[in-house]
């Protein structure tokens, strides 16, 4: 006879990245945007490097309350979006540990054209948190 497993189920669909998807401004479609580079501030991390994608994953920084990123365009110019959330620890078990939750991400500021926080928490569940129309 097979003993009932008593562990609670470890799975969290929190994350610590933020899903930034770029988006046509005339039609609201999405499109591919490149750039040479993609980092942060504060890390010796290059997030991606001569890329072209209309959906970017880009971990926020989780000793801080917020994030800047930057993103080197194929002009050289630099863009930046700076994000904040709210973070939360709580413990899921003591045989799973501790759970680290982001919530309230909002957008400080911006050097694109148009930015929009769509789902406020970092989620494995979400498809996007902040659209960027272009």
């Amino acid at each position: 006879m097979l003993a009932a497993c008593e562990t609670t189920d470890c799975i969290t669909f929190n994350t610590r990245f933020v899903i930034l998807k770029f988006l046509d401004s005339a039609t609201g479609d999405s499109k591919s945007r490149e750039f040479d580079l993609i980092a942060a501030q504060k890390s010796q991390v290059i997030f991606y490097s001569d890329t072209s994608l209309s959906t970017y994953l880009l971990p926020v920084n989780t000793e801080e309350e917020r994030t800047l990123f930057l993103f080197l365009n194929p002009d050289q110019s630099v863009d930046t979006l700076e994000v904040s959330y709210d973070k939360t620890v709580s413990l899921i078990s003591k045989d799973c540990g501790y759970d680290l939750e982001f919530k309230n991400l909002g957008i400080i500021q911006t050097t694109f054209d148009s930015a929009v926080s769509l789902e406020n928490e970092l989620s494995r569940l979400n498809e996007e948190n902040i659209n960027i129309f272009y």
